[in-house]
């Protein structure tokens, strides 16, 4: 018996701030011009989306609908930090009440019971607050592809110094 993802979606919650602005990415880049400012508008996206795949995690607001099983328990739920744990049903869509299922843990639970398959989890996620670390991990990543852009270069498309920050931050291994 063993635990997996079988399908998720992540949906993002109103409009996303990002956690760098266009000031702070020019500046980190040292460019102190405005003729590229839509180019950082997307390197800034891009970059978040990079770190949070990267790392599993949910910089900005989102709802997560996960469809998994938990045949063995203690089955973890990806893509924190959860702010608000939604709805968990079974298999014909059959809410499971709170007096039956067991999360453990506060960002990153972990649900430990029903130990059953095919269940569906509805989350929400995202930072209140970016920490530095992942800030800088973005700003490193809104570099790179700045400074690497129009360039067909063989390595992962994540700068090596942001993918060791993700590494600190993931609890599973991610697929990038």
């Amino acid at each position: 018996m063993y635990n997996y993802i079988i399908d998720y979606t992540q949906v993002d919650l109103g409009t996303i701030t990002e956690p760098v602005t266009v000031a702070e990415a020019k500046q980190y880049c040292r460019v102190d011009n405005n003729v590229e400012d839509d180019l950082f508008e997307e390197l800034i996206t891009q970059s978040r989306q990079a770190v949070e795949k990267a790392a599993n995690i949910s910089i900005t607001p989102k709802t997560v609908t996960l469809w998994f099983t938990n045949s063995a328990g203690n089955f973890q739920l990806p893509f924190g930090p959860m702010t608000s744990f939604t709805s968990l049903t079974d298999v014909n869509g059959n809410v499971i009440g709170s007096n039956v299922y067991k999360l453990i843990g506060g960002q990153y639970p972990n649900l430990q019971k029903p130990d059953w398959a095919n269940l569906t989890a509805v989350y929400t996620t995202g930072m209140s607050t970016v920490p530095k670390e992942i800030k800088i991990a973005i700003l490193d990543q809104i570099n790179y592809g700045y400074e690497n852009r129009g360039m067909d270069i063989d390595d992962m498309g994540i700068c090596e110094k942001t993918w060791r920050v993700c590494q600190r931050w993931t609890r599973t291994s991610p697929i990038l």
